[in-house]
């Protein structure tokens, strides 16, 4: 998945994922699939300037040593859009890929969703992201300085079980109103939230469209 296909509708892509494997154990356990990558992949490959890219022309990309490890025996972890509209975090299955522009953070724990989707890391996001435009929507998520360096809170047990619930409540509550409503995605979820908090804070504010 990309920026994108988390804060609309996915694409439904695949990627051929042969991290771990040498060149000869893929020819030799999946001739197929060799022969696919070979023909399709590899005759690019020969032609670019990256040493990585073009010496190990059957991997997807260039493998994130740092990433694999930390995902590895999750059942899913949390995301977030490098620059989006809206600042939201949410969980993917351990199963999906994720793109350059997203964001991922290697902990399954819904307490974490619930610190990083309040209004306090969304405030110490917006005061410390990186700054593309001139708008605060043009800001991005730096995880050196918007994640590294949050000061997350120390919880004690009750405290921790309470997060994980309120975590758990936020994915069940966006997962099954995308669900419900047809056409619904992340990104129009959060647009009917910012709508919903201008009307309660007195703003003249015209009805949602469809769109």
């Amino acid at each position: 998945l990309n920026g994108r296909d988390v804060a609309a509708t996915p694409r439904g892509v695949m990627v051929i994922d042969l991290f771990g494997l040498t060149v000869e154990d893929v020819r030799d356990r999946f001739p197929a699939v060799f022969q696919h990558v070979a023909e399709t992949v590899k005759p690019e490959r020969d032609n670019n300037n990256r040493d990585t890219y073009r010496d190990n022309w059957w991997l997807f990309g260039e493998p994130r040593r740092d990433l694999r490890p930390a995902l590895q025996g999750l059942p899913r972890y949390i995301v977030t859009i490098e620059t989006a509209k809206h600042r939201f975090f949410q969980f993917l299955d351990a199963s999906v890929l994720p793109d350059n522009k997203l964001i991922a953070i290697g902990v399954a724990d819904p307490a974490l969703l619930a610190v990083l989707s309040s209004f306090v890391h969304c405030a110490w996001f917006q005061a410390n992201a990186g700054k593309i435009g001139v708008y605060a929507l043009d800001s991005g998520y730096v995880k050196s300085k918007c994640f590294d360096a949050f000061p997350f809170p120390g919880l004690d047990e009750t405290k921790q079980m309470e997060l994980a619930r309120l975590g758990n409540r936020l994915d069940a509550f966006r997962t099954d109103r995308i669900a419900d409503v047809p056409g619904l995605t992340m990104t129009k979820l959060y647009n009917a939230l910012e709508r919903a908090r201008e009307v309660e804070a007195g703003a003249n504010a015209g009805s949602l469209s469809e769109e």
